[in-house]
């Protein structure tokens, strides 16, 4: 009886465990520092490293756990000073509501629960800086699942220049032959994983169809000065709100944004945007941009009654002096 007792507990604490056992976004070693000798360095700001706010941005939605683990080190600020202190803004340096600067003296977790206020925050970006600290690890809390790959599969591919904030855009609608194949695909959460030239000054940005991207925009100020992996792949993961309200609400989903970099192929696997590769579908390309005749200022937004100033009309820039 003493025997089965003992079983029992064990099972009850190996499926506690289960349950409290954490899924890792990100994992590295990344200091944190104001040294002005050594360099400022700080994690998670403009994707210094690539995929790091790729990984992260995804999962600050309202109700999500995020724990940050940092390990302190002995670096010295200008001053010759040893101290270990992380604050947490976005990329346009505002500080984050409920999220205060932490000093501490021994490594330690930092565990973010995500309100609606700290969500629509978020929309700009996240950074931690501060001095002393390595990041080493980031998590999602109990119970929360990363979001996965799909199977493989090209939905596009050709060479499609981004800039101009819109005069050269990839927008896919129900005008475009690629739309059916990412219609099909883009059912749920998922990662994108783009082929591109040139994105180490490129400003990326996603959003729901043309003309309506304030409203879908993914997250609301793109991924800034995005920098490509050593085999020039883009990593997006998207959140099945984000996929739900781009084809169904908005009627597809567009790529844009400014810096002149170059899409050579989207899928849905790392892998397959390498070497195209897929397990079932071949590559499309799609049309030239569609002309809807509307006029859209710089943010994307529709202008009814255009005055004087700078639009983008039929993808491209168009001046009414």
């Amino acid at each position: 009886m003493k025997k089965i007792c003992t079983m029992m507990m064990l099972s009850i604490m190996a499926v506690m465990g289960a349950e409290a056992e954490e899924t890792t976004l990100w994992e590295g070693d990344w200091y944190v520092t104001w040294n002005g000798t050594g360099g400022h360095n700080e994690w998670g700001a403009y994707n210094e490293v690539p995929t790091l706010n790729q990984d992260i941005t995804p999962y600050m939605v309202t109700g999500a756990t995020i724990n940050i683990y940092l390990k302190i080190n002995d670096m010295q600020d200008d001053s010759g000073s040893v101290y270990h202190k992380a604050q947490f803004d976005n990329w346009d340096w505002e500080s984050l509501p409920g999220l205060s600067p932490v000093e501490f003296s021994a490594d330690k977790v930092v565990t973010i629960d995500v309100t609606d206020e700290l969500a629509a925050a978020l929309n700009k970006g996240f950074r931690i800086h501060g001095h002393g600290f390595n990041v080493v690890k980031v998590t999602l809390g109990d119970n929360q699942s990363a979001i996965d790959d799909l199977d493989a599969a090209v939905l596009w591919a050709g060479e499609q220049v981004i800039d101009g904030w819109g005069a050269n855009a990839m927008v896919i609608n129900n005008e475009n032959n690629a739309f059916p194949t990412f219609v099909e695909k883009l059912t749920k959460a998922c990662n994108l994983y783009f082929l591109m030239d040139n994105t180490n000054s490129g400003d990326f940005r996603i959003a729901g169809g043309w003309g309506d991207w304030g409203n879908t925009s993914y997250p609301s100020d793109g991924y800034n000065h995005m920098k490509a992996d050593a085999d020039n792949v883009v990593k997006v993961a998207l959140t099945e709100d984000f996929v739900q309200k781009a084809f169904v609400e908005q009627g597809g989903i567009a790529f844009w944004g400014n810096g002149g970099f170059t899409i050579k192929r989207i899928a849905t696997t790392r892998e397959a945007a390498i070497t195209g590769t897929t397990t079932g579908i071949n590559s499309i390309a799609v049309n030239e941009q569609q002309k809807d005749n509307r006029y859209y200022n710089l943010n994307g937004q529709v202008v009814a009654k255009p005055t004087r100033g700078l639009y983008i009309h039929n993808g491209k820039k168009f001046v009414i002096k």
